[in-house]
């Protein structure tokens, strides 16, 4: 009895492997008969003329379309030639037959001009270059009294680089004023002092008036900038000038003694 009974349960398990079996089977037939069999790879078109891509689609039974209202430009895809597709390429990537594949064509390197930046700013010039995707490269200054700002670039405008190429920038600027050595001003009058250093075109920008005792009135008792440092006409000069206060004290008339009355 117990024979029969465990030899019912072993052909019962069989069968159900063998079932699982038969499905496993029948599954994998069907994918590959009736899905794979419809399906291909997606072929890689990147790189290739219109052409030779046209004729490795219609041989796998999918079909190319090439945009026309748009390109890419590549320092690498040949002008021309297909450089983007819209499904990725490779065996594990399957499109079925009939499937339209999309593609861009190359335009070739960007081709970019150094633009002409004579006589604007610095600042202005960064912001074009940046608009035409180059950099800022060096910057020199030279004294120019016309005209001003840029005078010279390198390369120079017109020339074809390519994108992020550093431009450098000549650049003119007013003359700098000569430069002096501050003299010592304390003691001295303001009003015969301020005359010389103007005439040298130094600037006295700042006044200041200050009570100083056995000082007569302006005399200078103290300066910036010091004296002995360097000093130029775009430099403020300020000296502090000696003045009396006036005084407080009003006199008053004299009393007048009042008058009796007989």
């Amino acid at each position: 009895m117990k024979e029969t009974m465990k030899g019912g349960l072993l052909d019962n398990l069989l069968f159900a492997a063998l079932v699982v079996l038969a499905f496993g089977i029948s599954t994998y037939l069907c994918f590959n008969f009736f899905i794979r069999g419809r399906s291909v790879s997606t072929p890689n078109l990147v790189g290739r003329s219109v052409d030779d891509g046209k004729a490795v689609c219609q041989e796998l039974g999918v079909s190319l379309v090439v945009e026309t209202d748009h390109r890419r430009n590549s320092d690498k895809i040949a002008a021309g030639n297909i450089v983007w597709q819209n499904r990725t390429p490779g065996t594990t990537n399957l499109v079925k037959r009939g499937t339209d594949i999309h593609v861009e064509l190359s335009a070739g390197p960007l081709v970019l001009g150094v633009p002409d930046l004579a006589g604007q700013s610095p600042r202005t010039a960064l912001l074009r270059l940046g608009q035409q995707n180059l950099k800022l490269g060096n910057l020199a200054y030279v004294d120019s009294p016309v005209p001003h700002g840029i005078m010279a670039e390198d390369p120079p405008k017109g020339t074809v680089v390519a994108a992020q190429t550093a431009v450098s920038l000549l650049v003119g600027v007013p003359p700098s004023p000569p430069a002096y050595v501050m003299p010592d001003l304390i003691d001295h009058s303001l009003d015969a002092v301020r005359p010389v250093l103007e005439g040298r075109g130094l600037n006295v920008s700042n006044v200041k008036f200050e009570s100083y005792p056995g000082i007569a009135d302006g005399i200078i008792i103290r300066q910036f900038p010091l004296r002995g440092a360097p000093v130029g006409g775009r430099d403020p000069i300020t000296v502090v000038v000696s003045r009396q206060e006036e005084g407080s004290i009003i006199e008053q008339p004299a009393a007048v003694p009042p008058t009796s009355t007989q």
